[in-house]
């Protein structure tokens, strides 16, 4: 009993060799003789950030250049939108993806099937590109196949034209949402400068005064000539009195003009304190120059603020440009004139080791039942 199992597991040793080898040898005529050519197109590229220096600066716009500096997670961030069922979708919709891989082209095993799922074609399609990013430059490798040269180039370019209108539409609606608010910002304080305006012309209109505080300031003069020349006469009166009688036609003449004076000095005053600019507010000159110097200030930090929104808008355009960044291309997608895959060698060999690995594992196997 025991030499006939023996025997037994000797004929099975030497049957799955044989059979090991017939698999090996079938696997190599289907590379050869069956398996469809399958191409690969290359390009290279990478993300990069524009340098442009400050508006007010017109020598840093002259040398405004691109940014060597790697953007390891834009970069990072293509690649993911390259394999996301987005851009798998827009090839389907827009270079025919699927009807491609499903070409008479390609063999049976490598075909797409007509029937497999969603799921599994957009699988499909990820088995048959490859977006490498390298750490250190940021530079994105990117491989398509197809089962002809044609279309594995125009998988590539289609790729690379979708991720640039991705990272434009990115970099747009930042600029615009930055853009948006700072223009907001500077419309408001815009609408203040405009109604300080208002309110300040409104107001010289409403009491007809150019300058209420050039005016106030011009009576002032006039009240201290007056007050100054009435000081005078009034020494002058002092002087002839000492030598002069009270009814002398100079003494008379002089205390009429001082009398004049003081009812000049006096009126001069009381339009300036008391005397109503408008008989409808009776209001002084006095309130009219203070209302007047608080509508000044409102209007001159109405100014300000303004100067200092309009620079803020000016610096948040520059940096929205600065920010701006751009997939180039290094490399453009390449067109092959013969294909990649199936690797014929590299295929039968690895596959050649699998299978002398699991007949080893048999015979490990099988030796040990002998021994048992």
């Amino acid at each position: 009993m025991l030499k006939s199992t023996q025997k037994k597991l000797k004929q099975l040793t030497s049957h799955a060799a044989r059979v090991f080898a017939v698999i090996w040898v079938i696997y190599g005529v289907y590379l050869l003789l069956w398996a469809a050519p399958q191409y690969e197109s290359q390009s290279q590229l990478i993300i990069k950030k524009s340098d442009g220096g400050s508006s007010f600066d017109p020598t840093s716009l002259v040398m405004a250049s691109v940014s060597d500096a790697p953007l390891s997670t834009d970069s990072v961030l293509v690649e993911a939108f390259i394999k996301s069922q987005d851009m798998y979708d827009y090839l389907v919709e827009n270079y025919a993806l699927n009807k491609n891989y499903q070409s008479d082209r390609a063999d049976f095993f490598s075909r797409l099937s007509s029937s497999a799922s969603k799921e599994a074609k957009f699988q499909y399609f990820l088995d048959h590109i490859e977006v490498e990013v390298d750490s250190s430059s940021a530079v994105i490798t990117l491989r398509t196949r197809g089962f002809t040269s044609e279309f594995a180039n125009t998988l590539n370019k289609a790729i690379i034209e979708h991720a640039e209108d991705f990272i434009n539409n990115i970099n747009n609606d930042l600029a615009k949402s930055k853009l948006g608010f700072a223009k907001g910002e500077h419309e408001l304080v815009e609408q203040k400068l405009s109604k300080a305006k208002r309110d300040l012309l409104a107001f010289q209109a409403k009491y007809n005064v150019l300058d209420p505080t050039a005016e106030g300031a011009a009576s002032q003069q006039i009240a201290f000539s007056m007050e100054a020349t009435l000081a005078q006469k009034q020494a002058e009166l002092r002087a002839m009195s000492s030598t002069m009688s009270d009814l002398a036609p100079e003494i008379r003449n002089i205390r009429r003009q001082i009398t004049a004076l003081q009812e000049a000095v006096s009126k001069q005053k009381n339009e300036l304190n008391s005397g109503a600019v408008s008989s409808k507010d009776n209001i002084s000159m006095t309130e009219v120059m203070a209302q007047y110097s608080d509508l000044q200030i409102q209007l001159q930090l109405a100014i300000q603020a303004y100067s200092s929104s309009l620079i803020t808008l000016e610096n948040t355009r520059v940096e929205a440009y600065e920010k701006v960044q751009h997939l180039v291309t290094i490399e453009k997608p390449t067109q092959p004139d013969s294909h990649q895959y199936p690797e014929i060698i590299y295929n039968m060999t690895l596959f050649g080791v699998i299978l002398f690995m699991l007949y080893g594992i048999g015979r490990i196997v099988i030796a040990t039942i002998k021994e048992l």
